[in-house]
C-alpha cells in the first residue's frame, strides 16, 4: 500500500512540475506578445501621424517632406 501512495505522490509531483513549466512558458510568451503589441502600437501611431501630414493641404506641408520627381 505504501508503494501505491508513493507512486501517487510522485505522479502528482510530476504533474505539478509539468504545469509549472507550461505556466512559465506561457508567461514568457505573454511578455513577448506584450512587447510586440507595444511596438506595433507605436508604429501604428507613427503611421497615422504620417498619414495626417500627407493629407494636409499642399501649402501646409513642409518642402523638406517632399521628394523630387526623379526619386
Amino acid at each position: 500500500m505504501a508503494t501505491t501512495d508513493n507512486e501517487h505522490v510522485i505522479r502528482l509531483e510530476t504533474a505539478v512540475a509539468h504545469l509549472q513549466h507550461d505556466f512559465e512558458r506561457l508567461h514568457s510568451v505573454a511578455l513577448e506578445l506584450q512587447t510586440e503589441i507595444r511596438e506595433l502600437s507605436l508604429r501604428l501611431l507613427q503611421m497615422e501621424q504620417r498619414l495626417v501630414r500627407v493629407e494636409e493641404p499642399p501649402e501646409a506641408r513642409s518642402p523638406a517632406d517632399e521628394r523630387p520627381p526623379h526619386w
